[in-house]
């Protein structure tokens, strides 16, 4: 990388190069002019480390550091000294400091760590996971436990996804009265918008086909076969909930695709595929039948169209599955 001499930048309180502008300093230091000058190259040097942070960590992730608390407290600090994540996941409330922690998580078994950092670890994941009522802590939980090779994780994401749409899990055995009659025990008062609940969810499904586990793969054909609500529930279930709690259409279909699209990680899995035919053979919409024809041929091997009736046939005369090396048994 070619450098750049300081001849190239200005100096807008000394009105001329920096690099003759920092000389300077010494100067009108002593002149009652110091102050303002510095303060202008600190917040120039600034930008300049600024940008050579959002180049290496990302739009996005820097963005987060520098409208932070703690940026604001420290600014240099912040940007280039890292804490350790278990530090602040142990001892700072701040959600954006617990954010950026638990992306750099690393899973302590995994790294030379004890049961007991393990542990430990889960048990802060599975509570924000599941309860935190700050959207971006919540989705990073389930982002980072879904990373774990620990047992505990399948649990910890299925309840994560039947608690996605409450800030606050409903008590046990709480009823609630819908518009028309109904009764539901888990549809709460909540501040979540449809469109946290549906990046929840579907974080979740999609996370839960990376472990194959039977419990996942029973909620994950619950949802593929769910069929998407009619337009009158969503409007009866907004009108009690409120405008902005009403799920849309929209959201539910995203839901189902990325339930859909997981259980393509079920490679040679029976029931897997039979949940998938019969999505292709009562689903009209194309996108989802798309969707359902990538997963079955990821989980059968076979190359079929993307025609209801071929897939019908092929499971009525047996099913047979392949992978890249033979038949499955």
């Amino acid at each position: 990388m070619r450098a750049i001499a300081l001849d190239h930048f200005f100096c807008p309180s000394y009105g001329g190069p920096i690099r003759n502008c920092v000389q300077t300093i010494p100067r009108i230091a002593t002149e009652g002019e110091g102050a303002a000058v510095i303060r202008s190259i600190s917040r120039l040097l600034l930008a300049v480390a600024g940008c050579f942070a959002l180049g290496m960590t990302g739009c996005a992730g820097t963005y987060d550091l520098v409208t932070s608390q703690r940026f604001r407290a420290d600014p240099f600090g912040t940007m280039f000294k890292s804490s350790d994540p278990m530090t602040v996941l142990e001892s700072n409330p701040e959600g954006d400091e617990r954010v950026r922690a638990m992306r750099d998580l690393k899973e302590p078994k995994r790294n030379g760590g004890s049961d007991a950092e393990q542990d430990k670890v889960v048990g802060i994941l599975q509570t924000s996971a599941t309860t935190d009522r700050r959207p971006l802590c919540r989705l990073a939980a389930v982002e980072a436990i879904s990373k774990f090779d620990d047992k505990r994780s399948v649990p910890i994401l299925l309840a994560a996804y039947q608690n996605a749409p409450y800030d606050a899990p409903p008590e046990p055995g709480q009823d609630i009265t819908l518009a028309g009659g109904g009764r539901n025990s888990r549809i709460p008062t909540s501040t979540f918008t449809p469109e946290t609940v549906t990046v929840l969810q579907c974080t979740v499904l999609q996370s839960l086909g990376k472990y194959r586990d039977p419990e996942g793969l029973r909620l994950l054909c619950e949802v593929a076969l769910s069929p998407t609500p009619k337009k009158k529930l969503l409007v009866e279930q907004a009108s009690f909930l409120g405008e902005h709690m009403g799920p849309t259409e929209s959201d539910r279909m995203d839901v189902r695709m990325a339930a859909i699209r997981s259980l393509g990680n079920y490679e040679g899995d029976p029931k897997a595929a039979q949940v998938l035919v019969s999505v292709m053979e009562t689903e009209r919409d194309v996108a989802v039948l798309g969707r359902t024809h990538e997963a079955l041929v990821s989980v059968t091997g076979q190359d079929l169209p993307a025609d209801p009736k071929a897939w019908t046939e092929w499971l009525a005369t047996g099913g047979k599955m392949r992978k890249k090396s033979g038949l499955f048994r």
